[in-house]
C-alpha cells in the first residue's frame, strides 16, 4: 500500500511538472527523449497496476473486489484532461466524498441521497457568501454522532440477540440459580451482580480511583480459568476494569477476599474478549483479594 501510494505521489508530481511548463507534447520531444517517454509510460503503468493488484490481493477475507470495476475508476482518472487541474481536483474530492457517503450508507445504514446531496453541495459552492455555514457545520456533526450512535446501538442490538449471547446468558442464569441454591453466602446486587465475601477487611473503604493491590484469577463456569495474577498482584483501579469486577472491589477493603459471578452484561458485554476465548455476555467468576490499598511502592 505504501508503494502504490507512492507511486500516485510520484503521479501528481509528474501532472503538476508538465502543468507548471505548460505541458509537453511528445512532438517537442528529441529522439531519447521520446524513448524515455515511452520506457517510462511502459514501466510505471505495469508496476501501478502491478502493485494495485497487490492490493486488491490484500483485501480481507470476505470482500469481493470487481476488478472490472476497479478499473473503470482508474480509467475515469487516468484518461482525464490533466490540464485541467480544477476538474482534477473536483475529481479528487468527488472520490473522497464518493466513499464517505459509501461508509454512511453501509456502516451507518444511513440513506444519503446523491441527487439531494449534490444540489446542497452546488448550492454552497455557487453562493456568494455562506452565512450559515457555522451552524450548518454544528448540525452536521450532530447528526453525525446521533447516527454513529444509533449504528453502535443496532449492532449492539443484533450482537445482544446473537443465538451465542442468548445460549451464554441462559447458561450464567441456570448456573447461578444452581449455586444460590445450595450456597445462601452468594448475594446479588441491585446491579444483577453476584458475589460472595469470605473476608471483608479492614481500613479505609475502596473508592473508584482508589490505587490498589489485587490478586485474582478469573475462570469460566466449568472451572478452566483464563487469567491470574500468579501471586503477582496487580496494580489497578476500580474504574479502568469491568463494572462487575469494580463493583466487586468496592465492596471489600484491604485483605478482603471474595469470589465473584460477574454476568456478561456486566463484564466483556456483548463483543466478549475473543483473545481470550470469551464469548459475548459470557459469565465470569473471579477469585479476588485485596493485597494493599493505597499501595506506597
Amino acid at each position: 500500500m505504501k508503494k502504490l501510494i507512492f507511486a500516485l505521489g510520484a503521479a501528481a508530481m509528474l501532472v503538476g511538472t508538465a502543468t507548471s511548463c505548460g505541458g509537453n507534447s511528445s512532438s517537442k520531444l528529441s529522439p531519447e527523449e521520446q524513448a524515455l517517454n515511452d520506457s517510462l509510460t511502459t514501466a510505471w503503468g505495469y508496476v501501478a497496476g502491478g502493485q494495485a493488484a497487490q492490493m486488491l490481493q490484500a483485501a480481507p477475507a470476505g470482500v469481493k473486489v470487481d476488478k472490472e470495476a476497479f478499473l473503470r475508476g482508474v480509467q475515469t482518472a487516468i484518461l482525464a484532461d490533466t490540464a485541467d487541474q480544477s476538474y482534477l481536483q473536483g475529481l479528487s474530492m468527488g472520490v473522497r466524498l464518493a466513499q464517505q457517503r459509501a461508509y454512511a450508507m453501509k456502516e451507518l445504514g444511513m440513506n444519503v441521497d446523491a441527487a439531494q446531496w449534490m444540489a446542497e453541495f452546488k448550492k454552497a459552492l455557487l453562493a456568494d457568501s455562506l452565512p450559515q455555514m457555522d451552524a450548518m457545520q454544528q448540525q452536521f456533526q450532530n447528526c453525525a454522532q446521533r447516527a454513529e450512535q444509533t449504528a453502535q446501538e443496532r449492532k449492539n442490538a443484533e450482537k445482544e440477540n446473537s443465538p451465542e449471547s442468548q445460549a451464554n446468558i441462559k447458561a450464567g442464569e441456570e448456573y447461578m440459580a444452581g449455586l444460590m441454591k445450595t450456597d445462601p453466602a452468594i448475594k446479588k446486587s441491585e446491579t444483577g451482580l453476584y458475589y460472595k465475601i469470605e473476608k471483608e477487611g479492614e481500613g479505609e473503604a475502596i473508592g473508584d480511583n482508589t490505587p490498589l493491590l489485587v490478586n485474582y484469577t478469573g475462570r469460566f463456569t466449568d472451572g478452566k480459568e483464563f487469567d491470574s495474577s500468579k501471586g503477582n498482584p496487580a496494580r489497578f483501579m476500580a474504574r479502568g476494569v469491568v463494572p462487575g469486577f469494580g463493583e466487586g472491589l468496592k465492596m471489600l477493603k484491604k485483605g478482603g477476599k471474595a469470589t465473584l459471578y460477574i454476568p456478561g452484561k456486566l463484564g466483556y458485554g456483548v463483543n466478549g474478549q475473543p483473545a481470550a476465548g470469551i464469548g459475548p455476555n459470557q459469565m465470569l467468576v473471579f477469585d479476588v483479594e485485596i493485597v494493599d490499598v493505597n499501595p506506597q511502592n
